[in-house]
């Protein structure tokens, strides 16, 4: 069988390697029969666009399945706290503000006013809709704006989230917009949560059509052929839309986050990239030594392949250490992540050699331009340089970079987190004007939100003395203005005012804590711990909640899961990095660079976000960081530094073994790898600064910080600090324990 010519498709990569000075493979045999791939191809190609098919069809509602929080720990004291108030209380706490507004600038014009007393007749007439206060039916002029050009109507809306949305979004529908000069708008927090949901799914839409073109694009040029680099877009596809349909047959079980398809899209993307990247340029180097297509492919799964299987483990396992965490909208994007990089993975090892197989030098069709051809050793092109760079002055450019990473990880100190809130939304959302309105007009409509204590059950308590003197002690907690109760209003320890209605249902009793602080601050948080800390008159059991409460909560979840977490994920990392290279010390040294490269872009994000540089050119608006947002971006930027590191130590690996001296392994190893890794990065950072584009502060926090931890992990910890701590290391290196090493060869 002659040998077939190299597809010039393939082999025109920038980062395409003749051989020259290259180790091959070794020719072994596949155990038992080849693999189905290479036994197939027309199969498995038809199971997968059967599968293809079937995944857009179960994705199409999938976003509609999905919801927009997640951010509090449902098993705390504040959640719950906010079920009691929704059993016993439905219109204690106003999940939904309505805002009239009349153009003339008179909230008591006739035109408004007939809007108005519309709008509250629809309200009153919807089931699970609970009128609590409003302008048109009571003209209060606490439920009219200073300026009196807005009527504020007060309402709370049954059911979870979810329920509550859907009449929510209905009643918007319905209500929403302008009247005969007179404008309506929708407020509160199942008002924002709506507006969440819709921007997410807009801005996902706006990231795919940005990111897929423009990423076939760069393949294209990377490729230098149209249908090579349709191969990894198609695989990418797949992948998108695969995950999306688990994310929707997981929705039926539990809650899922809709942030997490942000994940799904770049995920998927930019993984299908840098595994089909690593696998084609491997099949053609060894389609170039000769014995065939399908002994080329074969080869190439035995080291690529291998490679691959090692890499997506590695970025699974670590996504997965997400569901330790007890708030929903980080265990979505352990499923979301799981599932993209399981179906990615198969995409990659399965329909990918098939189609390489089966096109044979058709891959080479719709051509741009020449191949160019690499005559040069892998060491003397330019990452094998930069290495060498790196190499011949080790400690001078490993302090260097350590030093600026160090630089920007000392801003986490300045670092302020808190709970996700309108800013998270762009300037435009209605929820978000309608919010700003009600902190600056009506002041008084969320004065009870901080901190809300309520008993299931407040046993025998004649005349009401035990519920007096815990009111009265409540009132004296510095920092609280007024408790209101059922047996009266108490400031400074001292009574201030009649009974307020409302207080009791049953035996069920709630406490109104009025307070100035902030709630989502550090403020509030230490003002739920001395409310909670106040003696409960014998032994009953109340629950305190609202804001400040639930801040201190979700705080103290996630810190609670945080150990864990982080210890699995470095277990896992130096197990399996153990059993990938046979050293000691390498798996140890990649989680410390990791972890200096991830503080440092953390930093640099704490100077944007929270310190708000650049909001004027990133169009967001400065406010704490959301609690979990940095947990997820460390472990996801984590898990695919991990990536790249295996993609890179591989390489090494295999030309250490084959008798180089560690200097130029990795000078070979990293200018063979070099290029796949700063490809595969950089078409990886453009789906995630794709996510960067969204309105919503929350997905630019994390597509922006994702997309510079694999920029700064590629260029400065892959092609300094890795060849500099070689350098510095020497053969100790690839030390491990002689059990250890006849274990992992």
């Amino acid at each position: 069988m002659n040998t077939p010519t190299v597809s010039s498709a393939v082999s025109a990569e920038p980062f395409a390697d003749t051989g020259k000075g290259s180790p091959r493979a070794p020719d072994v045999g596949w155990p038992g029969r080849a693999p189905l791939p290479l036994r197939r191809p027309r199969t498995v190609l038809a199971v997968s666009l059967l599968f293809l098919v079937v995944a857009a069809a179960v994705a199409g509602g999938t976003l509609k399945a999905l919801k927009a929080g997640g951010f509090d720990d449902p098993s705390t004291d504040s959640a719950a706290a906010a079920q009691l108030l929704r059993e016993k209380f439905p219109t204690a706490q106003p999940n939904l503000f309505v805002l009239v507004r009349d153009d003339s600038g008179d909230a008591a014009d006739p035109a408004a006013v007939r809007v108005g007393r519309a709008v509250v007749k629809q309200l009153s007439h919807r089931p699970g809709v609970h009128l609590v206060a409003s302008y048109y039916r009571t003209p209060s002029p606490a439920l009219r704006s200073a300026d009196g050009s807005v009527g504020l109507t007060a309402v709370n809306v049954a059911g979870d989230q979810d329920a509550a949305g859907r009449i929510v979004a209905a009643l918007h529908t319905r209500l929403a917009g302008g009247h005969d000069g007179v404008q309506v708008r929708f407020g509160g927090i199942t008002q924002i949560n709506n507006d969440l949901n819709d921007r997410t799914a807009q801005d996902l839409t706006v990231a795919e059509s940005v990111a897929l073109p423009l990423t076939l694009l760069l393949l294209v040029l990377v490729f230098r052929g149209v249908v090579a680099a349709l191969l990894p877009t198609a695989v990418g596809v797949v992948a998108i839309l695969g995950a999306l349909a688990v994310l929707r047959c997981v929705a039926a079980f539990t809650s899922v986050s809709v942030f997490s398809t942000t994940l799904i899209t770049a995920l998927g993307l930019g993984l299908a990239v840098d595994y089909s990247l690593l696998i084609v340029a491997r099949y053609r180097q060894e389609r170039a030594q000769g014995g065939g297509d399908q002994a080329a492919l074969l080869r190439t799964l035995r080291t690529a392949g291998r490679t691959v299987l090692f890499s997506a483990t590695i970025v699974a396992t670590v996504l997965l250490t997400l569901v330790i965490f007890r708030l929903y909208f980080l265990r979505s994007f352990a499923y979301a992540g799981v599932a993209t990089v399981a179906i990615t993975v198969l995409g990659a090892l399965g329909p990918l050699p098939a189609a390489l197989l089966l096109l044979g030098d058709r891959v080479d069709a719709w051509r741009l331009g020449r191949p160019p051809t690499v005559r040069s050793a892998p060491e003397q092109r330019l990452w094998g340089r930069i290495a060498g760079g790196s190499m011949r002055r080790p400690a001078l450019c490993g302090l260097a970079v350590a030093a600026g990473l160090v630089m920007l990880a000392l801003r986490l100190g300045h670092a302020q987190f808190g709970i996700p809130d309108e800013r998270a939304l762009p300037k435009s959302a209605e929820s978000r004007q309608a919010s700003e309105v009600l902190r600056s007009a009506f002041p008084g409509s969320q004065a009870s939100d901080a901190l809300t204590v309520v008993a299931p059950s407040w046993s025998a308590d004649p005349g009401g003395t035990a519920l007096s003197a815990y009111a009265r002690a409540l009132s004296g907690v510095p920092g609280i203005d007024r408790v209101e109760s059922a047996e009266g209003g108490f400031a400074a320890g001292h009574p201030a005012g009649p009974p307020m209605p409302g207080l009791r249902n049953g035996r069920a009793i709630r406490l109104d804590v009025r307070t100035r602080v902030v709630p989502f601050s550090d403020t509030g948080s230490r003002l739920a711990e001395r409310v909670r800390a106040v003696p409960v008159p014998g032994g009953r059991r109340v629950y305190v909640g609202g804001l400040a409460a639930q801040l201190k909560d979700t705080t103290s979840s996630l810190a609670s899961g945080l150990p864990l977490a982080l210890g699995l994920t470095v277990l896992i990392t130096l197990v399996l990095l153990l059993l990938a290279t046979g050293s000691v010390l390498l798996p140890v040294k990649a989680v410390l660079f990791n972890a200096l490269g991830l503080t440092g872009v953390l930093g640099a994000m704490v100077w944007v976000f929270n310190d708000g540089h650049l909001s004027w050119l990133l169009g967001f608006t400065p406010s704490p960081l959301a609690l979990t947002m940095p947990v997820l971006l460390v472990c996801v930027a984590y898990a695919l530094s991990m990536d790249y590191e295996v993609f890179l130590l591989s390489r090494i690996k295999e030309r250490h073994d084959a008798g180089d001296d560690t200097e130029h392994a990795v000078r070979a190893g990293l200018g063979e790898s070099g290029p796949i890794i700063s490809a595969a990065a950089g078409l990886l950072a453009v789906s995630f600064f794709a996510i960067g584009l969204s309105g919503v502060s929350l997905a630019k926090f994390f597509g922006l910080g994702t997309g510079i931890a694999i920029v700064m992990d590629a260029v400065l910890i892959r092609g300094v600090l890795v060849p500099a701590f070689f350098r510095l290391a020497g053969r100790a290196a690839w030390w491990a324990p002689a059990r250890w090493r006849r274990t992992t060869s």
